[in-house]
């Protein structure tokens, strides 16, 4: 988790103002965290923009997502310390699109030690991408078209994903409809059946160092 993403809280979460549609919808989902996130009803939230912020940036996507997963993590380590389900792998996992892109090309650059070990580790986080029980994957889409390669790895790890009803959180400042431009219609298909779609709007908040 991002340092300053560690202690963001639902009681915290600074979007009720400019986006009371999607707060109410969180709050709900929020207070039955742990059976819909079994259930694998995922979130795709995404930004609108308008003509003071026309790439609807820092208007709370990623704070809400890790306050949903905050949430989740609470609930599960309660149930566990309860004598409920235990906790037995790596509950949850938040990793940015965009860096898991880059971790993946690694693969394929500098020397063959550098190589190796960038193989190592992107496979380490792929397997936990393909097993938490709950996944925030940030800022998906940012980038220009990806390759068939990497394509397939995300569809990879977004299959399995939906197929063992893991739960799974994704944010963008593309609606689902122009996702399949950056990442083919294969993936942008696949999110769009397995999440239900939160639409935030208002100003870049992030200029403030408020939220993103």
């Amino acid at each position: 988790m991002p340092p300053k993403y560690r202690n963001v809280t639902f009681e915290t979460l600074p979007i009720q103002k400019d986006n009371p549609t999607a707060y109410g919808f969180l709050k709900a989902y929020r207070g039955n965290v742990v059976e819909n996130a079994r259930n694998g009803i995922g979130l795709f939230f995404y930004s609108i923009p308008n003509n003071s912020n026309k790439f609807g940036t820092g208007t709370g996507k990623t704070t809400s997502a890790v306050a949903i997963l905050h949430a989740y993590l609470l609930e599960r380590v309660k149930e566990d310390s309860t004598g409920g389900q235990k906790i037995d792998q790596n509950p949850a996992l938040f990793y940015k699109a965009s860096e898991l892109q880059t971790l993946y090309n690694a693969q394929f650059r500098g020397t063959p030690d550098m190589q190796e070990k960038a193989s190592l580790r992107y496979y380490k986080i792929k397997k936990l991408l393909m097993s938490a029980e709950m996944v925030v994957l940030d800022d998906v889409g940012i980038r220009q078209k990806i390759t068939d390669a990497f394509e397939n790895e995300l569809t990879e790890i977004i299959d399995s994903r939906d197929s063992k009803v893991l739960m799974t959180i994704y944010t963008s400042n593309l609606p689902i409809d122009k996702l399949a431009e950056t990442l083919g219609e294969r993936i942008a298909s696949r999110i769009e059946g397995m999440t239900e779609q939160v639409a935030f709007v208002g100003k870049d908040h992030r200029r403030g160092g408020v939220l993103k």
